[in-house]
Parts: structure tokens; sequence; C-alpha cells
């Protein structure tokens, strides 16, 4: 395009006529500066100029100078270009083709240019893209709706906190049309709510902050009944500036009642779980009761009452409780243990004998069922049933608080009581089987552990406390062959009948086993496999020891067991620990196959020894090293010469007996009371048989010095002494060792040799040239036996003699 437009001069000639815009170029640029989509056409619809943004929005070529704007547009809009370039303005919306070949719906505004003569020169069209306006009516009427049909209330204030728009929700919630809000503040339109919203909503207004979830409580026109909405305000703004505050309000009451059911339900359940717990966890029929009335008042009630059936199937009171400190005669007129003779047709009367409950919720005061009962306003009582047997009942009574029982209340009341009736079961049943496990356990400990042969010995049983299981604690001390002595402590793990009948079983093993005169390890180990014998997982802790008086050698092995205390001569104690010196091997029933040591400790004229199980220096809060300390202390700073008062001292000093004390305690005290000097006679003898006569020679030299060799004893014992001693040296592979040793009413010979194979007796035929010797052995004396040791065995036998 060049500027001019050809134009006839009248004449029939054409002249080239300048047009009076002057170059397109510098009128785009002009253009531009408009701030709508802008194109100018000449005579013939050719696009002269246009600025940027009627190129974006119909996507024109880079080539669109002199372009036909109807190139390829429908016959609509070829029409009204025509009219406009025929010097009539046009304002239409119309469909374009756009330079992409896509179509778009565009309002646009023509006007006609001239020149000075009123000639067409061409149009300037002025066009906007309406699909963006119609985009935003249905936005406005979009949002229109939903405000309007939104299910929670909306609420527009202006700058001043009146209401200028509702929606219908909100109508529904106040009460108050749209028009019946406008203009007005909450305060004025609604008195009944108990929140100041127009001092929020000036100041959300004027600070910008929202201020969410705001609770207002109340009444409104429509609603008059107490409600609760929440309400949420924020600040409205256009161009940055406030112009209002708006606010979401929800109606709540029914989540904040349904919020406040479920807290109150879980707190039924908070309560009566720890209630199940607490009620399950006791084990004396008393305390259950009474921790059923605590429960109860003022939980559940203001005064409660608990009748129980007795043996007679009389109904006598056991617990009362009664909130605050009232005179007990002014509520009821019984007292705990005094019976509760009801007469006929009394609802705690029917309680137990029909199994019915009554619920009165609200009660006469001046009722002639209560009527000791001052205020009296709600009546519950409750029979206290265990498949399907009435053991008791339990009145539950509101009077001074003024409540009243309502559905949860006294569901919750029935849920106690009758876990309170399932505890007492519980605790009656456990109180008649504790009593059998005690009377078990009793019969199955030794009735009384006296002095033994060289030993003087007490001990200490005391079994848990009461509302506890019985143990399976025990301690013994019995004479074993030759003069010495076992000593035995040990615990079965468990509680109960079981745990009694166990350790019964274990003790009669262990006499069983040591009457074979095996060491303290070889014990350790049979033991090990009775016990595993007994039922899977069953543990048995032990200490087994043997005194030899004759050597004052203690030789003890331990089967996980705490470990003994030695107190030497001196008053001097020793923890036999492993540090100590005594291993401590795994629990009998383990069956670890790791096996059992044992150590020999000197215990001489004066020393004692201790043994005990962990009840008595193990509790709760209580550390066993503690315990142990403390028992050590009272072996040390009290005198032995009173076994039976060191006993006592010793007890309280390891863990008090107290009540509610969780385990069984058994303490075994022993004193080595006899002095081996003067007593005992040893000699070793060469492997020769000529060694024989100095061995009978030592025998008649210890009974001519304790005063025997006029005895019957004495003659016989040369025999013996001889024909084992002779044995001892013809199969021995060493020296062999004589021991002489008087005792209160024996005299008991032992004869040591290297050789581990065991005598065996037997009987010789008339034609056996030998075979007769320990015949002559079993015959002669009061008894007799072999016992093996690491590097040989022992023979010995025993004389009887007049008591010393």
């Amino acid at each position: 395009m060049t500027g001019t437009r050809p134009r006839d001069d009248g004449g029939g000639s054409v002249a080239q006529v300048t047009l009076p815009w002057g170059s397109p170029e510098l009128l785009s640029v002009v253009l531009d500066a408009v701030p709508v989509a802008t194109v100018v056409l000449d005579a013939d619809a050719g696009i002269v100029a246009c600025n940027g943004l009627a190129e974006q929005l119909l996507r024109l070529p880079p080539a669109w100078q002199g372009r036909s704007i109807l190139a390829d547009q429908d016959a609509e809009l070829v029409s009204e270009v025509a009219r406009l370039l025929g010097g009539e303005p046009v304002a239409r919306e119309t469909r374009v083709r756009l330079g992409d070949g896509s179509w778009r719906s565009l309002s646009w505004k023509g006007t006609p240019l001239t020149d000075g003569e009123g000639g067409p020169l061409g149009a300037v069209a002025v066009i906007e893209d309406t699909s963006r306006r119609q985009a935003a009516r249905r936005d406005t009427a979009l949002l229109d709706a939903l405000f309007r049909e939104a299910p929670v209330g909306l609420a527009v204030y202006d700058q001043a906190g009146h209401y200028t728009r509702v929606n219908r929700a909100l109508e529904a919630m106040d009460g108050l049309s749209d028009s019946e809000h406008r203009g007005h503040r909450s305060a004025e339109l609604l008195p009944g709510l108990r929140s100041d919203v127009d001092r929020v909503v000036a100041r959300v207004f004027e600070t910008g902050e929202p201020a969410p979830d705001i609770e207002v409580r109340g009444t409104t026109p429509a609603a008059e009944a107490q409600r609760t909405w929440l309400h949420s305000f924020f600040r409205l703004e256009h161009g940055g500036q406030p112009v209002g505050v708006g606010a979401v309000v929800r109606d709540v009451t029914d989540q904040r009642q349904a919020e406040l059911d479920r807290a109150s339900a879980a707190q039924r359940l908070a309560f009566i779980g720890e209630a199940g717990e607490k009620l399950a966890s006791t084990l004396e029929p008393d305390a259950v009761l009474d921790l059923l009335c605590r429960l109860a008042v003022p939980a559940l009630a203001d005064h409660v009452m608990v009748d129980v059936v007795d043996d007679t199937g009389r109904l006598r009171r056991r617990a009362a409780r009664h909130a605050g400190t009232p005179r007990f005669g002014h509520v009821v007129p019984r007292t705990v243990g005094e019976p509760a003779d009801y007469p006929a047709g009394h609802p705690a009367r029917r309680a137990v004998e029909q199994g019915q409950a009554l619920l009165v919720r609200d009660a006469e005061p001046d009722s002639a069922t209560f009527p000791h009962v001052p205020g009296l306003r709600s009546v519950l009582v409750l029979p206290m049933s265990v498949g399907g047997q009435v053991i008791g009942v339990s009145t539950l009574l509101f009077a001074g608080s003024g409540r009243t029982y309502g559905d949860a209340e006294a569901a919750l009341a029935r849920d106690l009581v009758s876990r309170a009736a399932v505890a007492m079961a519980n605790a009656l049943s456990y109180e008649q089987q504790r009593s059998a496990a005690v009377a078990l356990q009793r019969s199955l400990l030794p009735e009384g552990l006296g002095d033994v042969e060289g030993l003087q010995v007490a001990w200490r049983y005391l079994p848990g406390a009461k509302g506890t299981k019985v143990g399976g604690d025990w301690a013994d001390v019995f004479p074993l062959p030759s003069g010495r002595t076992a000593i035995v402590v040990g615990d079965v793990m468990g509680r109960g009948l079981r745990a009694a009948a166990v350790m019964g079983q274990v003790r009669t093993a262990v006499r069983v086993l040591a009457y074979q005169d095996p060491p303290p390890s070889e014990v350790l180990r049979s033991l090990d496999l009775a016990v595993s014998g007994l039922a899977d997982g069953q543990l048995v802790t032990c200490v087994y020891a043997v005194f030899d008086p004759a050597r004052e050698v203690l030789t003890v092995a331990s089967a996980g067991h705490v470990p003994p205390v030695m107190v030497g001569p001196d008053g001097k104690a020793r923890v036999l620990s492993v540090d100590g010196g005594l291993p401590v091997g795994v629990p009998l029933g383990v069956r670890a196959d790791l096996g059992y040591e044992e150590v020999e400790i000197a215990m001489p004229h004066g020393s004692g020894l201790a043994l005990y199980t962990d009840g008595l220096v193990e509790a709760p809060g209580r550390d066993v090293d503690a315990g142990i300390a403390g028992l050590v202390d009272a072996l040390e700073t009290h005198s032995w010469d009173d076994l039976e008062k060191l006993c006592d001292l010793a007890v309280a000093a390891g863990v008090p007996h107290a009540p509610g004390h969780p385990d069984d305690v058994a303490l075994l005290l022993v004193r080595a009371a006899s002095d081996a000097a003067g007593h005992v006679m040893t000699v070793d003898l060469p492997p020769d048989p000529a060694a024989v006569s100095p061995a009978r020679a030592l025998f008649v030299s210890a009974l001519e010095r304790w005063g025997l060799a006029g005895d019957p004893v004495a003659l016989a014992g040369q025999l013996l002494v001889s024909e084992v001693v002779t044995n001892a040296i013809r199969y021995a592979r060493g020296d062999v060792g004589l021991l002489v040793r008087r005792a209160e009413r024996a005299v008991h010979v032992e004869v040591r040799d290297h050789d581990t194979r065991l005598p065996r007796l037997r009987h010789a035929t008339l034609d056996d040239e030998g075979g007769r010797g320990l015949a002559l052995v079993q015959a002669l004396s009061r008894d007799w036996g072999a016992r093996p040791l690491p590097d040989g065995k022992v023979v010995w036998f025993t004389l009887d003699a007049p008591g010393r």
C-alpha cells in the first residue's frame, strides 16, 4: 500500500489521490498506543494498518498489509463490512475466520472514514474477544448460583459491618431473609447470639487477618433451642483495596453434640477399662468390694452399699461408701459386717431372689423404701451375678448432688457392678485355691529341720502376702551316708498349685538322688533331666551342698540360684557368687548340656552358712544386690549363737515381708557345731599288704582315745578295717588313706584309694576262695557304701557306738 488511492476526476480520467493518514507503518505505530485491538481498512476492505493487539487477536500472518479482511469470511461478515464501507457505522458480534483458519466469535464496532468532501476512504474498526466476556458472564452466573445455593451459610459485610448480602443457607439458619439482613449489623438482628460478631468483622476489615473457626452459640428466630455455629471471616479486596468482609458459617450443633457424646463415651470406656484392670488385679474379696465402692462414689453415686450372700445364704453388709463425710447412720441404718435383712418386696431382696435390677430415675425424697436417705433423687439396685448365680447386690443412690440416672450412667454402673461381681467370684475362687496350695505346700515341706550331726539348723518359710499365689520355695537338710549332711534350698518358678506340686516332686527327687551319694554336681545334672521331664518350660533354681564334718569342708554346686553366704568363725561374711568362687549353672529344666561345677569350701567349727530364695532379697523397686547387702549386714552384725533369733533378724533385714510383698521367702541357716579336732584320726598307707597292720593299730588307738577300747565295736571294727584296707591295697594303684571319725553315737570309717571301680556285693559259693569280704562288712556294720571321687573312690562303713 502506497498511501494513495485512485480517484475519478469527473472527466473519465483516473488520478492518484494521497490518503490523509500518510505512511501505514507510521499509522500502525500510532495504533499500538490504543489499548484495544484496532484495524484500519481502505475502501476495498484491505488492511491498511493495525496494532499488535489486533495482530494477536486475528492471528494475522506477517504479510498482512493489503490483505483483504473479507478473505474466506462468511456472508454475514461480508455484508456488514460492505455496509461499513458504504458509510454506515456498524456494531456487531459475528463469527470471524482468523488468520490460522480457526473461527472465533468477536464483537466489533466500525466507523466509516471519509475525505473532506464526504467521499469514502475506508473505515476503522475496534474488535473485542467476546468469548472472554461470555465466560466472565458464565462465571459470574455460576458464582452467583454457588453463593445463593451453597450448603453452608455465606455472608458479605461492608466496611461498617452491615450485611450486604447473605445466601439461602444463612437465611434458613437465622430465620431472616436476605433483604431483612441487608443494612443491619449482627447484634441488631440476632441478639440471642453470645458472641461479638460485629467486633470480629471490624477487626478483620482493619487488619486483613482472617479469623477462622470463631465459635458462636445462642439462639436465632429460626432456632429457639441453643445451637452452635462456626464463623470464618476473611477480608474482601479489589485492586489491593479492602471493600468488605466475607464470612462462611457452618451449623456444627450436631457435630459438637457428637463430639461430646464421643468424648463422654471415651471417658466411660476409659473409666470402665481402668476399673476392670484394677478389679481384675485384686485377689482379696474385701478389697474387691472396697474398690467397687471407691470407683462408684462419686462418679456414679452419692451413696453405695454392697451386700453379699454369706455361707448361710443370708445377706450381709460387706462394704459401703458415701460422698462427703456424712454420719453413717443418717444414710443407711446398717454397718459393715451386720446382716442386711430386707423386708419382702424390697428391691435389694428381689435383686438377690429373682436377679432383677431396679432403676428409679426420679425417686420420691420421702421414699419408704429408703427412709434414711435425705434428699433422695435417683435409685439403682443391681444384682451381682456370675454364671447365673447371684452372689450379692449393690445399691447406688443419688441424693445430695441432685443428679439422676440417665441411660448412660445406668449402663456404666451395670457394667461396673458386673465386672466387680466377676472379680469377687475370682477372688473367692483364688482364696480357696490359695488355701489349698498353701496347705499342699506346707504338707510337702519338712515339718521341722532340726539339728543334724555336726550342724545346728534353723529355717523360715513365709508364703507371699495375701492376695498373691503361693510359690514353690523349699529348703531341706538331711543326713547322708558316712556321717555327712545334705543342705538344699530351691525355688520352682511359677505360682499356684502346680508350683507347689512340682516343688514336692523335686524335693523328693533330691533326696532319692542324694542317698545314692553322688557328688553335688552329679545330683544337679540328674535333677536337670528329671525337671525337664515334668513339663515343658518348667524351671527350678537350686543350691545343693554336702557338709563333711570329718574334713570340715562344704562341697556346693548351684543351678541358677541366688548365691549362698558363708560366715567364718571370725564373723566375716563371704557371698559365694561367681566372684566369690562358686560357678552359677543354668536353672534345672533348661537341658543346656553344660553340666554343673562344684567347689569345696572350708567350713571349720563356728562357721555359718545362709541359703535362701530370691524372695528374701528381691522386691519391686529394690535391686537384688541391695537385698543381698542387707542380708550380709544382718549376718555379720548379729550373733550366730541363737539361730532362731538370727533367722527372724535376717528375714527382716533382707526384704521386710510387709503386706503386698509378692513372693515367697525361704531362709535356711546352718552352723558348724562340732570340732573335728580330737574326733578324727587319719593315716596314709602304702600299697603294701603289710600296711594292714598299721591300719588296725590306728583304729585301735582311736578307740582307746575315745574310751571305746573295750566296747564290742572294737573287735568288729578291727576285722572290717582289715578287710576294706586289704581290698584297697590289692586293687589300688597308689597310696591308701584311712579316716576314723567319732560321731555322737557312731564311729565312721572311710578308706580312700585311686581305683575308680566301685565294689559290688556278691554272694560267694562254698567253693569260692574270695568274695566274702563285703558280705562280712554288710553283716557287722550298721551301714556301708562307696562313693566315687574324681581320682578314685571312698569305701565307708559305720559302726554303732555309745553316745559321747
